[in-house]
C-alpha cells in the first residue's frame, strides 16, 4: 500500500484572531477609558496573569512600562510626584497603542513559526522563533481527538484540534493541607480536574480545514488499530496451527 505524504498545516490568521484581539486590548481600553485607563490596565494585568493569557499580559505590562519611559522627560522639568502621575496618565494611550502593535507583531511572528505535521508515526509540533521546540505525539499514546470550533470558526472553517492521551482524559488532582493560625488548627481539601491545554505548542491551534486534519489523524489511528488487530489474528492462527500439530499422533507412535 502506498504511504500518504505527511500533512503539514499551520495556524491561520483567522484562527489567531482571539490572540490578536488580546494583544490589542490595552490600546482599546486606553483609547476609550482615558481617565480610568491606569486602574483598568492594572486590573487587566492581574486578570490576564491569573487567566494565563500571555498576549494580554505582555501587552499590558509593556504599555505600563512604556508610559513611564515616555513620561520621564516631561517629569524631569518639574520633579514633582503629581506632575509625574499626570504625565504618566497622558502618555498611557500612546504607550498602550505602541505596546499593542509590538505585541501583535510578536504574536504574528510566533504564528508564522508554528508548524504541525501529521506523519506516519505521530503528530509533530514545531514552535518558537529564537528558541525552536519540536515534539512528537505518537499515535500509540493518543486516546481521544477533540475538535473545538466557535461559531465564527464554523462559519470561517478554522478550529483547534486537541490530542488527549488515555491517561490524561478526566484526570483529577487532589490536594490536602494543614495550616496553623495562632491557636487554631485548620485542614483543607480540594479536588480539581486537569485542564486541557490550548497552547499552540501543545495542540493544533487555529488551523484551517480542521475537520480534514482531524479525519487524517483518525485515519492514522484506525490504520494503526487495524494493523494491531491483524497482527493478533496472525499470531492466533500460528498458535492454533501449533496446537493442532502438537495434538496429532506422530509416525513413531504408530
Amino acid at each position: 500500500m502506498m504511504e500518504e505524504s505527511p500533512l503539514v498545516v499551520s495556524p491561520s490568521p483567522l484562527g489567531y484572531s482571539r490572540k490578536y484581539l488580546l494583544a490589542m486590548l490595552p490600546a482599546i481600553l486606553a483609547l476609550f477609558l482615558r481617565s480610568l485607563a491606569l486602574p483598568v490596565l492594572a486590573l487587566v494585568l492581574i486578570l490576564s496573569w491569573v487567566r494565563r493569557s500571555p498576549e494580554a499580559t505582555a501587552s499590558t505590562l509593556l504599555a505600563l512600562v512604556l508610559s513611564l519611559v515616555l513620561a520621564l522627560p516631561a517629569w524631569a522639568t518639574t520633579s514633582e510626584p503629581a506632575a509625574l502621575l499626570q504625565a504618566y496618565t497622558e502618555q498611557l494611550p500612546l504607550a498602550s497603542l505602541l505596546a499593542s502593535l509590538l505585541t501583535a507583531l510578536a504574536v504574528d511572528a510566533a504564528r508564522r513559526a508554528t508548524r504541525y505535521e501529521v506523519g506516519d508515526t505521530g503528530v509533530v509540533i514545531r514552535t518558537g522563533i529564537w528558541r525552536r521546540q519540536e515534539q512528537t505525539i505518537l499515535y500509540t499514546s493518543i486516546g481521544r481527538v477533540i475538535l473545538e470550533q466557535s461559531l465564527l470558526g464554523r462559519l470561517l472553517n478554522y478550529g483547534t484540534i486537541i490530542l488527549i492521551t488515555a491517561a490524561e482524559w478526566g484526570a483529577e488532582y487532589y490536594a490536602r493541607g494543614v495550616e496553623m493560625r495562632g491557636a487554631v488548627l485548620g485542614a483543607g481539601y480540594a479536588r480539581v480536574l486537569k485542564e486541557i491545554s490550548r497552547d499552540p505548542g501543545k495542540c493544533l491551534y487555529g488551523v484551517k480545514n480542521p475537520r480534514k486534519v482531524k479525519e487524517r489523524i483518525e485515519a492514522r489511528l484506525q490504520a494503526l488499530q487495524s494493523a494491531s488487530l491483524e497482527q493478533l489474528r496472525y499470531l492466533k492462527e500460528i498458535r492454533d496451527a501449533l496446537s493442532r500439530t502438537g495434538s496429532e499422533p506422530s509416525p513413531e507412535d504408530n
